[in-house]
């Protein structure tokens, strides 16, 4: 595979996509809109109707573009799933005539159903990949996840990944499964790997469902704002945070759409030397909610379950593998994005400070949080103590005060 970008840029003429009533796939559209000439074909279940199709990628042209056209209306055409069977979307192949790229980011996110991991991950992935052998597609784009690397000790490859020593779940097992089947496929590829994403870089505005940081802002909305905690126990780590701001994925999106050559897996990851860290994200949560002590654990073993408030004991159980994910030293290789760079590609990369816009702005449009803030406030602390709990195992001293 070439190591070097293309030298004009990848164009096709009507492009099929795949979980476009999702967050990514919403995210896609708008780019592909925006940045090319394409007919966008979007496959969609019967529950959704044009509107609901339409409303997320409609509200992404407009923030980042100023005005929904109706050539950009033209331009979007929705295909249902045959029955809602994804095992049957070979049935469709007379209503994609000349389509001649598929963009694949449709997939399950569910960490504990393994069953619905592989149908829809893996089995998905291979009828689509069937799909396009059958209208001969120019190429066939994947998006993954960086995070399909698994556990491992090395920086995670922009190749082909073998095998870790182990997963953080099902979830990324299926991903790279499927990454592999593309590869095997015998058709032009290109797999996109995005880490977590959050709000854009600017303003904070995060237009996707609530995961990674913002489940567990939810988190504590729901099982630790209804009352006020003088004392919080969480898990916390300083290993870098791979996230992704929303616009520096669009950015990278485009770029990478257009120059990309095939056979390239681009992670799609931010410095590491400048991303926050769980530490940090905690940090800011208790500036917002303000207990009089926090007591910091490196470990969900040190933490005693039994003696906390019940909602903390609730919270951390409902974060644990989360919290895992975010305590692993997680590196990648970025040669693709510092190419894109070079090419125009404006990327910002997410820090402490970048990420304080997202929650600012999290915090000032929630109501649970409004409630919290004029209920307890002349109870939040004006000085918060610091406490880091040594591992058990670790017999001289038991806390640090910080």
């Amino acid at each position: 595979m070439s190591k070097s970008l293309r030298e004009t840029p990848f164009q096709s003429a009507k492009v099929l996509v795949t979980g476009a009533t999702g967050y990514l796939g919403a995210l896609i559209a708008a780019s592909l809109l925006q940045h090319t000439d394409a007919e966008i074909l979007c496959i969609t279940r019967d529950t959704h109707d044009r509107q609901s199709l339409l409303e997320p990628i409609v509200e992404e042209v407009e923030a980042q573009h100023g005005m929904w056209t109706s050539e950009f209306d033209q331009r979007v055409t929705q295909i249902h799933i045959p029955g809602n069977d994804i095992g049957a979307i070979d049935r469709l192949l007379p209503a994609l005539a000349g389509v001649d790229e598929i963009i694949h980011c449709a997939g399950c996110l569910d960490y504990y159903d393994v069953n619905k991991l592989e149908q829809v991950n893996v089995g998905y992935t291979q009828q689509l990949l069937a799909l396009g052998r059958a209208l001969s597609v120019k190429r066939f784009v994947y998006v993954s996840t960086a995070f399909s690397c698994g556990y491992r000790n090395e920086a995670s490859v922009e190749a082909l990944l073998d095998e870790p020593p182990s997963d953080p779940t099902d979830y990324t097992r299926t991903k790279r499964k499927a990454e592999r089947l593309v590869a095997e496929s015998g058709l032009p590829f290109v797999v996109m790997r995005p880490s977590i994403l959050i709000g854009t870089s600017d303003t904070g505005r995060y237009s996707g469902k609530r995961y990674g940081v913002y489940q567990q802002w939810m988190g504590l909305e729901r099982l630790a704002c209804d009352r006020y905690h003088g004392d919080f126990h969480v898990v916390s780590s300083d290993q870098p945070l791979n996230l992704l701001h929303q616009d520096a994925f669009c950015q990278a999106f485009t770029y990478g759409h257009a120059w990309l050559p095939d056979g390239a897996f681009m992670n799609m990851v931010s410095e590491s030397t400048s991303s926050p860290s769980l530490r940090n994200v905690w940090d800011m949560w208790f500036q917002v909610t303000r207990p009089q002590t926090i007591f910091y654990y490196d470990d969900m073993r040190d933490v005693p379950l039994m003696r906390i408030h019940t909602r903390q004991r609730a919270f951390l159980s409902f974060a644990e593998i989360n919290i895992q994910i975010a305590s692993h030293q997680w590196r990648f290789e970025n040669g693709w994005l510092e190419q894109l760079r070079h090419k125009g590609m404006h990327f910002v990369d997410a820090s402490a400070t970048t990420l304080q816009g997202c929650l600012q702005r999290f915090v000032a449009t929630s109501e649970v949080m409004s409630k919290y803030l004029a209920a307890h406030g002349e109870s939040l602390a004006p000085h918060i103590e610091v406490v880091h709990v040594r591992p058990r195992q670790e017999e001289a001293g038991h806390a640090i005060s910080t």
